[in-house]
Formats: structure tokens, sequence, C-alpha cells
């Protein structure tokens, strides 16, 4: 069994400035490491091999354009204790990129949030409030969408790029 889920994957630099901002907020919870640092489209959850190889070959069909997010809310989302960076406005490309993998993997028997999709970076678990802080707005372009495995290790959790694909204008 593997967690899976799709995700925009921020580039070195762009991961580098989150983290400076994560950084930069003293208040207390369990931080995201830089590298771990993504936008999940959608969650899929513990999949068997199966049907990670069978989204893996779906997913190569989804066609999408480049997407530009602007990240500029810092939220606490008080039920599961996260922190997280969120932005104002989603361009309807994100949403039709959401919106293809949901109906892609509705095909599989795999349990589905169905929340509203909210772009969202999250910043720490386990946090206790919403710090008061100013912070420049966080830019991410993204030109693929990545399919990304969830390992716990003895270190914590790290996150495996299993496949991405092009997002193309």
């Amino acid at each position: 069994m593997k967690r899976l889920f799709f995700a925009l994957w921020p580039d070195d630099k762009t991961r580098a400035e989150i983290d400076a901002l994560n950084r930069s907020i003293a208040e207390p919870g369990r931080k995201l490491v830089p590298e771990n640092l993504h936008i999940t489209l959608v969650f899929l959850g513990n999949v068997d091999d199966d049907i990670a190889e069978a989204v893996q070959r779906d997913a190569a069909n989804i066609r999408g354009s480049p997407i530009s997010l602007q990240f500029d809310e810092l939220d606490f989302w008080r039920r599961p204790r996260v922190l997280c960076l969120s932005c104002q406005r989603q361009p309807k490309n994100l949403y039709a990129l959401v919106n293809a993998l949901t109906a892609m993997i509705e095909n599989y028997p795999v349990r589905l949030d169905k929340r509203h999709f909210r772009a969202h970076i999250t910043l720490a678990r386990k946090a206790q409030q919403r710090p008061s802080i100013s912070f420049r707005p966080i830019h991410v372009d993204a030109d693929h969408f990545a399919l990304v495995e969830s390992v716990s290790t003895e270190r914590g959790v790290k996150y495996h790029v299993l496949n991405k694909w092009p997002l193309k204008a």
C-alpha cells in the first residue's frame, strides 16, 4: 500500500522563500521541512500498487495550463490545528485541474474528501493560533503537477515525487 496525493510541487527557490517565512514565525508547532512544502490537489490516501500504476497511466491524459498562484494570507485552521498559507484568489485553471483529477479518481475505489477545494501550503501542524505577522505574498508558478507518496520514516514523514506531468499553455 502507498499513501498518495496529487500536488503542485514548488521549485527549490520558492520552497526556500516559503521556508524563510516559516522560520520567521515564532508560533510553536511542528513545522514542515522545506522538502515537503507543496500544494495538495487531490488526496488519494492508501492505495495498492495496481491502483497506483493505473492512476499514473490515467494522469498522463490530464490536460491543463500552467498555474500561477499568489499566497497572500496566513490561516490557522482550528480543527486540525494547521497553520498554512492560502490565496485570496484562485485561478479557473487550478479548479479545472482539480476537477479533472477528481473525476479521474472517482473511477477507482478511493474515498475522496468532499470538502470545497482551497489551495494552501501547510507550514506547521499542532499549531495553537494564527500569529499576527506581516509578510510579502509568495508567488508560485506551476508548470507541472505530480503524484506524491507520503512515506513515514524514523525522522518523520518524507514526500517522494513518483511521477509528474506537464501543464502546457
